[in-house]
């Protein structure tokens, strides 16, 4: 029974029914502008600075390095008794990856939890609500990301039907994919893969195939709602906390987290070298939802690209002089009108068997086989696109298909009279 029960675990995780149809290329994707600003970025990570949790700055480094990071943006949640001298800390560049010190604050039962960065004072708990909280944001100029937005563990959830003052939003979250597999029959399943890939250096796959719904998840549709009422940013978070020290490394470790899911920010110029000046040029990305989110390792979906473009001849000339407006991309607007396409991929490789997901207004308008993206726009609405690879298709049938890439949608309005 053991070895069935395995071997369904194993099938039932990889094998998928999608109809799709092939991709047809109206857009000479050669010519698309691939920002090459591009960082890639772990968002809520805890340190010794929680007091659940253990690793410092160091170890950080060493793991994002290895995962091929930019920057670290920490979320440590203060306990009363927490060392200040702990808190004082501001964004520094430790071995070329920038660190980015916050928060992750409790508003109350009654509202959710929030990941923040720039706030002046280090905070337990904030008792005062989300309006006062969001006058409080704005003083500190500072930035705040819903956190465990739709949490298994209710007490986290976020309850208000507004996000005031806030721009980002979880939409995945580890430790609450990893609470969700508490009562799912694929349990023993996922521990045992966890346990046997780590010695083989794939930890970092395990803890992806977590993610057994793909993209189909509740903080997944609410963002969609959110997004519908006015503009924030889906990003991903770990949660990762390490625990126990043995034989003198963490446990759960930095490293697989970090190559399981990453945050990609297109930012608008090089990332400065003063880090004060980068966190800020950080935070603008991230309120402008130039972001898109990758699992089984940053490296891989670095260059990708999503945007709505023209298909004339005109358009096509623009592109090519590289002149400005002639595409508009992640966390852009647009008006509509007769021709605009959209289109994705990579400009300068194929990266295999890959399957879109084109999304508008929250359902699903098209399956589309393909290694680029190019099909015609229907209409005004809030687009956003999710990658997924996959080893084998007879039919609809596919062995192996993979959550890849999950981006920020493009908003196409009404065209203009």
């Amino acid at each position: 029974m053991g070895v069935l029960y395995l071997a369904a675990g194993y099938v039932s995780a990889r094998l998928d029914w999608v109809p799709s149809q092939p991709t047809v290329i109206a857009v000479e994707l050669e010519s698309l502008p691939i920002s090459p600003y591009q960082v890639a970025v772990a968002v809520a990570v805890h340190t010794e600075r929680s007091h659940d949790a253990l690793g410092d700055a160091s170890e950080v480094v060493s793991a994002a390095r290895a995962a091929q990071l930019d920057a670290v943006l920490t979320t440590d949640h203060r306990s009363s008794d927490a060392p200040s001298d702990l808190w004082s800390e501001q964004a520094v560049f430790k071995e070329a990856v920038l660190l980015v010190p916050g928060q992750e604050v409790s508003l109350g039962s009654d509202v959710g939890r929030v990941l923040v960065f720039g706030l002046d004072t280090a905070i337990v708990a904030w008792d005062g609500g989300l309006e006062s909280f969001a006058l409080k944001l704005q003083r500190d100029r500072a930035t705040a990301i819903v956190a465990h937005s739709r949490s298994p563990r209710k007490r986290d959830s976020w309850r208000p039907t507004d996000t005031q003052g806030i721009v980002g939003w979880e939409v995945f979250d580890f430790a609450d994919i990893a609470r969700a597999r508490l009562s799912d029959p694929w349990l023993v399943y996922h521990l045992l893969a966890l346990a046997s890939s780590a010695p083989l250096g794939r930890a970092h796959h395990s803890l992806a195939r977590l993610h057994r719904a793909g993209f189909d998840q509740p903080a997944v549709a609410a963002f969609d709602s959110v997004y519908s009422r006015g503009r924030i940013t889906a990003v991903g978070g770990l949660d990762v906390h390490p625990k126990w020290r043995i034989g003198g490394g963490l446990v759960p470790g930095y490293t697989p987290f970090f190559r399981a899911m990453a945050n990609h920010f297109i930012l608008s110029a090089p990332l400065p070298s003063d880090a004060e000046s980068a966190r800020e040029a950080v935070v603008e990305t991230l309120a402008a939802g130039r972001v898109y989110i990758s699992f089984f390792g940053p490296e891989g979906a670095r260059g990708f690209t999503f945007a709505a473009a023209s298909a004339d001849a005109a358009a096509r000339a623009a592109r090519a002089a590289g002149v400005a407006g002639a595409f508009v991309s992640i966390g852009g607007e647009v008006a509509f009108s007769p021709g605009l396409v959209l289109v994705a991929g990579f400009a300068e490789r194929e990266p295999g068997r890959l399957l879109y997901r084109i999304v508008r207004d929250g359902a699903t308008l098209q399956w589309v086989r393909g290694d680029r993206l190019s099909v015609p726009l229907l209409g005004p609405g809030v687009y956003r696109l999710e990658v997924y690879r996959y080893s084998l298709r007879v039919g609809p049938l596919l062995w192996n298909r993979r959550p890849w890439i999950f981006t920020n949608p493009i908003r196409v309005t009404a065209e203009i009279p």
